[in-house]
C-alpha cells in the first residue's frame, strides 16, 4: 500500500463510521421509546400498547436532534485542528526554544522525524497532570498537526524508546488517520451526551423534589423525573458501549500497522517494544485521567481508558500482541519465522530496500520509480541523517530558528541568500532597522555555510512563527510574496520558500484548514498542470523539450487534451501560485499523477539538481505529499 492508497484507506474508513454511527443512533431511539413508554405505563392503568407511531417519531427527532448538537459542538470546539484536541486534554506548548533537558530531548527528536519525512514540524504538548506512559497526534492534516506526550512518557522512556512512540505518532499522520479521528471525536460526543443529560436530570429531579418535599412535608413526586434520569444513563451506557465499538473497530487495526511503521522508519524494534513492556508492567500504564478519556481513547498510543467492555470492544490490542508483533524474540521459533516473513512481505517498504541497496543519495541511483515508491515511508538512515544534518547546522541558526522575532529574520534571511542577493531598500524601509540587522547577521551566516541547510532551517521556524499576531503573519507574508514576485522565475528557491511556509502558516491564522476537493481528474487542470510543468521544464535550461515529454509520459493515458509546452515568459510567478493552489485541491488519485509528472520531469536527465529537489519538496508540501529526506539526491 502507498502514501495515497493509505490515504484513500482512511477515508474510506469514514464510510464505516457513518454506518455505525447510525446503528448507535438507531439503538438509543429505540432505547430511549422503550424506556419511556414503561414509565408511562407506571403511571397509568390498564394495558399500554408497545406501538405509538407518533411518539416514536417525537422520539427519533429529538433525540437525532440532541446527538447532532452534541456532535457539531465537540467538532467546532477542535476546528482550530491538533493544538485543539491537546488543549481540551489539559496539554501545554512546548516552546521550540526550550532548555529544559528533557522537553529539548523531544524537541530534537520531532524536530528529526519531521526534517526526515518531509512532513512539516508540528505542535508539540505536554500532558503534565498524566503520570502514565501516552501520546497522541491529532489534527485535520500535515500543517496543523499536533503531537503530544503525558509527563510520564517523557521522564519514565528512554531516548530510543520515545524516538519509538513518536515513530508511531508520525505513522497516523502518514496515514491520514488524524482527520477520522477527530470526527470520530464529534461522534462519541455525540452519542455520550445522552448519558450526560441523564445525569442532568436525574440530579435535578432529586434536588427539586427533596426541596419540595421539604417545604410541604409529602412524599417526593419527582419520581418519574428521577426514573428517566436513571434510564438515560443506562441508555448512556448502551452509547458507550456503542462508542467504544466504533473506536475497536476504527482503531485496533491501525495500531498494528503504526507498530510496523515506527520500527520500519527506527530500525530499531527495541525502542517501541521497550515503551510497550513498561506500559504493560504497570497495572495503569497507559490511563489518562482526564475527564476525555473514554472519548479520546483511540487516539492514544496506548488504551487510554478501561471498562468491562474491554475484552470485546478495546480500542487498541492488547499490549502484549503488540510486543510480540514487534519483537518475534518472544515468540517460539516457528511463530517467530512466520511473524517475520509477513512483517517483511506487508510493512518494509520495498522502496526503502531499493534505495538503500542502489544508494539513493547518489545521481545513479535517482530514478522516478524509486522517488515515487518512497513518498509517505521512512527509514531509519534517512532519521540518522536528519539528525546529523541537524548537529552541522550552527547553533545560532538553530536557535534562532526557535524564536519567532528571530525566526522571522530567519526566512528573509534565507530569501536573500541563494543568489548572494543584496536586501532591497523597500525592505528596512518597510520593517525598521531594527529587523534589517538581524536579517544581515542570518544572511552572513548562511553564505558561509551550506545550501542543503535552507529547507530544514526553513521548516524548523514553523512551530515559532505559529506565536506571530494575525497582523505580523498578514505582514510577514505579504513581505516574502513581494520579495519573491521581484525575483521572477530566474530563481525558484525564494517561490518554493514562500509558498512552503505560507501553505504550512495559513491554517493557523485562517479558518480554512484544508481546500475543498474540486478536482478528481487531471481534466478539469489542463490549464494549470500546463503552467506547472512548463515552468519546472524551463528550469532545466538546455534539456525543456525533453525534460517537458518525460512530464507527460506517467500521465500519457489521463491527460488533458492539448497541453503544450509554454514559453518561458507565460509562467510567471503570478501563473504559477495560482496553479499550485488549484492542483492542491485535487483527490489523492490526481495528486499521485501530478506528482509523478512532475517528479519524472524534474529526472529527465537523470540527475537532479539542488535548485530542483527544493522545487519538488515545495510542491510535494503544498499538496501535502511527504517526499523523505535524501530521496530526491
Amino acid at each position: 500500500m502507498d502514501f495515497f492508497e493509505a490515504q484513500d484507506r482512511a477515508k474510506r474508513n469514514t464510510g464505516k463510521l457513518i454506518f455505525l454511527y447510525l446503528l448507535a443512533v438507531i439503538g438509543i431511539i429505540i432505547s430511549v421509546y422503550l424506556v419511556s413508554l414503561f414509565i408511562f405505563a407506571t403511571q397509568v392503568e390498564g394495558a399500554v400498547s408497545i406501538w405509538y407511531p407518533g411518539w416514536l417519531i417525537t422520539v427519533a427527532v429529538i433525540v437525532m436532534i440532541t446527538i447532532l448538537i452534541g456532535t457539531v459542538h465537540r467538532v467546532s470546539q477542535l476546528r482550530k485542528g491538533g493544538s485543539a484536541v491537546a488543549e481540551l486534554l489539559g496539554g501545554r506548548k512546548v516552546e521550540p526554544s526550550t532548555t529544559e533537558r528533557l522537553e529539548r530531548r523531544l524537541m530534537n527528536i520531532v524536530e528529526e522525524m519531521s526534517i526526515a519525512s518531509g512532513l512539516p514540524v508540528p505542535d508539540v504538548y505536554i500532558l503534565d497532570n498524566e503520570e502514565n506512559i501516552n501520546a497522541f497526534a491529532a489534527g485535520f492534516g500535515t500543517n496543523d498537526a499536533a503531537v503530544g506526550v503525558t509527563r510520564g512518557c517523557l521522564e519514565q522512556l528512554t531516548r530510543d524508546e520515545l524516538q519509538g512512540v513518536i515513530a508511531h505518532e508520525f505513522s497516523h499522520i502518514f496515514n491520514g488517520d488524524m482527520r477520522l479521528n477527530i470526527r470520530l471525536i464529534g461522534v462519541l460526543n455525540g452519542i455520550l451526551i445522552i448519558h450526560i443529560m441523564g445525569m442532568i436530570v436525574m440530579r435535578s429531579a432529586l434536588y427539586s423534589g427533596a426541596m419540595r418535599s421539604n417545604r410541604s412535608g409529602k412524599g417526593n413526586n419527582a419520581l418519574p423525573m428521577i426514573l428517566f434520569g436513571v434510564s438515560l444513563v443506562v441508555i448512556g451506557y448502551i452509547g458507550m458501549m456503542f462508542g467504544r465499538m466504533i473506536q475497536s473497530a476504527i482503531s485496533r487495526q491501525r495500531e498494528y500497522l503504526a507498530d510496523a511503521a515506527a520500527v520500519q522508519y527506527t530500525r530499531n524494534p527495541d525502542g517501541i517494544a521497550g515503551a510497550l513492556n513498561k506500559i504493560a508492567s504497570k497495572s495503569k500504564g497507559a490511563e489518562i485521567k482526564d475527564a476525555h478519556a473514554m472519548e479520546m481513547s483511540h487516539l492514544f498510543f496506548a488504551s487510554s481508558f478501561h471498562s468491562a467492555l474491554d475484552a470485546l470492544f478495546a480500542s487498541h490490542p492488547p499490549i502484549k500482541d503488540r510486543i510480540k508483533a514487534i519483537n518475534p524474540a518472544l515468540q517460539s521459533d516457528s511463530t517467530r519465522r512466520k511473524v517475520q516473513e509477513q512483517f517483511q512481505k506487508d510493512h518494509v517498504s520495498g522502496a526503502e530496500s531499493s534505495a538503500a541497496g542502489r544508494g539513493v543519495a547518489g545521481h545513479a541511483a535517482i530514478t522516478p520509480e524509486v522517488i515515487l515508491a518512497a513518498i509517505g515511508t521512512l527509514g531509519g538512515g534517512q532519521v540518522s541523517r536528519a539528525g546529523q544534518l541537524l548537529q552541522e547546522i550552527p547553533v545560532s541558526l538553530r536557535e534562532a530558528a526557535h524564536e519567532p522575532l528571530a525566526a522571522e529574520a530567519l526566512i528573509y534571511a534565507l530569501m536573500f541568500s541563494v543568489e548572494k542577493d543584496n536586501i532591497p531598500e523597500w525592505f528596512g524601509e518597510n520593517l525598521g532597522e531594527e529587523m534589517l540587522a538581524e536579517v544581515k547577521k542570518y544572511q552572513a551566516e548562511l553564505l558561509k555555510g551550506e545550501r542543503k541547510w535552507f529547507l530544514p532551517l526553513a521548516e524548523l521556524t514553523l512551530p515559532a512563527l505559529r506565536h506571530m499576531s494575525k497582523k505580523q503573519y498578514h505582514t510577514f507574508r505579504d513581505t516574502l510574496e513581494k520579495a519573491a514576485l521581484e525575483k521572477g522565475t530566474d530563481s525558484l528557491f525564494e517561490f518554493a520558500l514562500e509558498k512552503m511556509v505560507i501553505h504550512q502558516l495559513e491554517p493557523a491564522f485562517s479558518k480554512n484548514k484544508k481546500p475543498n476537493i474540486r478536482h478528481h481528474n487531471l481534466k478539469s487542470l489542463g490549464k494549470e498542470l500546463t503552467v506547472l510543468l512548463s515552468a519546472l521544464a524551463h528550469a532545466s535550461d538546455k534539456e525543456t523539450e525533453k525534460a517537458w515529454q518525460a512530464a507527460l509520459d506517467p500521465i500519457a493515458k489521463v491527460k488533458p487534451d492539448g497541453m503544450q509546452l509554454l514559453p518561458k515568459e507565460n509562467c510567471s510567478l503570478k501563473e504559477l501560485d495560482k496553479a499550485l493552489d488549484e492542483l492542491s485541491a485535487s483527490a489523492n488519485p490526481v495528486k499521485k499523477y501530478i506528482i509523478s509528472s512532475v517528479i519524472y520531469c524534474v529526472t529527465a536527465d537523470q540527475k537532479v539538481s539542488i535548485e530542483e529537489a527544493e522545487m519538488v519538496r515545495a510542491i510535494s508540501e503544498v499538496m501535502d505529499v511527504p517526499i523523505p529526506l535524501g530521496v530526491m539526491g
